[in-house]
């Protein structure tokens, strides 16, 4: 499977296999595997994941928190957003990042609710980035 990461690598130009394709639900399968031992491993539960797969994955830029790096990608877009427009109010109807858009309204209501005591995702570093 180490050489098909590497192949979807050479055409996507990046690790995050979508399970929705047919041809790569397989080798999506297998990442979430892979991220999924990682976690054991720092669990310190029982996991099949080698050093060695680590390093190799490390080495192509296997991304271990898709969500994360999803979430850095967003802070990225609405940097350029603001550097464009002076402000980071992108509408939530926003045609050319549509899912920027709907990202910051996101974002805002998550931040919104955690100062006012409530349950929210958003962490206390993600806040800082923000700001």
């Amino acid at each position: 499977m180490l050489e098909e990461i590497k192949n979807y690598k050479e055409i996507h130009g990046h690790c995050v296999v979508s399970g929705k394709s047919k041809t790569s639900k397989c080798l999506a399968l297998w990442a979430s595997t892979q991220r999924q031992q990682l976690r054991e491993m720092k669990e310190g539960r029982p996991s099949t994941i080698l050093q060695e797969r680590l390093d190799m994955l490390n080495s192509l830029g296997f991304t271990w928190n898709v969500r994360e790096d999803n979430w850095h990608e967003m802070l990225e877009d609405l940097k350029e957003y603001k550097e464009r427009h002076g402000d980071c109010r992108v509408p939530e109807i926003y045609a050319p990042n549509q899912q920027l858009g709907n990202w910051v309204m996101a974002q805002r209501q998550a931040y919104k609710a955690k100062i006012n005591g409530k349950k929210s995702a958003i962490s206390k570093n993600h806040i800082l980035l923000l700001k």
